[in-house]
């Protein structure tokens, strides 16, 4: 038996309306409070909220509410696994909502994907580089586009896709509403979209359900593997261990293997089939750990993720709040602990400017002053070290 919608959504048509009780979306969020009434309107604005907050629902209602249409619709995002999980959520509205998605992703045949788009659809959700490629085939694709989204559009930015995203704009009417979307809304990167003067709705509320954060700093990166292995076995929940690069991420999936617990990777090295595989496992529970490079720290929606493991920490502190966001959703409490290794100086410098208080520690590993001098001390040598290399190779010729 559903439960009865709150009369804080009595603001939606009744065709959204149906859907939320659909999705079991008994309240609204005040993210979705807030950007709902103008999205349904037509408005366009760059919306800013935290992690977790349900943005998704708020450029998906007004897909679904005007369907169906002649008017087309364009869901641009960074990620394959974040456009797996938009499909999904709008395939979800109502079993009818499946006619008319259409798929424009790397990893997949560019050839079936063309042959997609011939057909009658009323929602492309699509990376910029594979979009662009069927563009310059069937360059008048996207003249009936008359509502654009762009989700994690600093994530679109900082993978390098600004001219890609040049090239696409240009292609969509000027006469149409756009929505962007992002968790830390870095002012420089909407800055550098050809999108004029947007409307800017930001909220400063917070995650909606309590996020526990824990900081160990370790003499050793030896210290990791243990201190994983002895959460997993102390705890029960799913848990994303988030680490530096894809090889790591391998080696990582295979101890925890050898170490009795039900594991996957997700990276960019593995084949599509592999990935979606791994992010569909891990979303509907078959695998306990999902070890993942940052490809899963943008977007996508698992909320019974109890554990986000910073194995290595992120470079950024704004990459920190999009893993971190990965748990504590939907009012489920969730975890994130960050492991300190030694040779982590610059990451560690980066994430404490972020933190408004010191960081939170685990009493057992909070020698964080005498850390910070042996860590300075290597990440000094490194840097000497590599000046030096740098200076021999330039004596030689070696470079210029």
């Amino acid at each position: 038996m559903k439960p009865n919608l709150s009369p804080a959504w009595n603001f939606l048509p009744p065709k959204a309306k149906d859907a939320v009780l659909r999705l079991n979306f008994v309240k609204p969020t005040p993210v979705q409070e807030e950007c709902l009434p103008p999205a349904l309107a037509g408005e366009s604005f760059a919306a800013v909220a935290p992690t977790g907050t349900g943005k998704t629902l708020v450029y998906l209602l007004p897909i679904w509410n005007n369907l169906p249409s002649r008017k087309k619709n364009l869901v641009l995002i960074p990620t394959r696994e974040l456009g797996y999980q938009v499909s999904q959520m709008l395939q979800a509205f109502h079993p009818t909502a499946r006619e008319g998605i259409a798929m424009c992703m790397g990893g997949h045949d560019p050839a079936a994907q063309r042959q997609e788009l011939r057909r009658e659809w009323h929602t492309i959700i699509a990376t910029p580089g594979r979009l662009l490629d069927v563009l310059d085939k069937d360059p008048d694709l996207l003249k009936h586009i008359r509502f654009l989204v762009l989700d994690e559009f600093d994530r679109l930015i900082d993978l390098g896709f600004e001219e890609q995203l040049a090239a696409v704009l240009s292609h969509v009417p000027k006469q149409r509403q756009t929505l962007l979307f992002s968790a830390t809304g870095a002012e420089d990167a909407l800055s550098r979209l050809p999108l004029g003067d947007l409307k800017r709705l930001q909220t400063h509320l917070g995650k909606n359900a309590p996020l526990a954060e824990t900081f160990y700093f370790l003499k050793s990166n030896r210290r990791k593997n243990d201190l994983l292995v002895e959460t997993l076995n102390a705890t029960k929940g799913q848990a994303i261990v988030f680490v530096a690069n894809r090889e790591k991420a391998n080696h990582l999936n295979g101890l925890l293997r050898l170490r009795g617990f039900s594991s996957e990777a997700l990276h960019g090295d593995r084949l599509q089939k592999e990935r979606a595989q791994a992010y569909q496992g891990f979303k509907e529970g078959r695998f306990r750990v999902l070890v993942a490079t940052d490809l899963a720290a943008r977007g996508l929606d698992i909320p019974e993720v109890d554990y986000v493991v910073n194995y290595d920490l992120p470079r950024t502190f704004r990459d920190y709040i999009h893993r971190s966001g990965r748990t504590a959703r939907r009012s489920r409490p969730g975890n994130c602990l960050s492991y300190a290794g030694p040779d982590e100086y610059l990451p560690l410098r980066n994430l404490e400017k972020g933190f408004e208080s010191p960081l939170p520690c685990h009493p057992a590993y909070a020698q964080r002053d005498a850390w910070m001098v042996q860590a300075k001390r290597l990440h000094d040598l490194k840097v000497k070290n590599l000046e030096r290399a740098q200076f021999i190779r330039k004596e030689q010729g070696l470079e210029t």
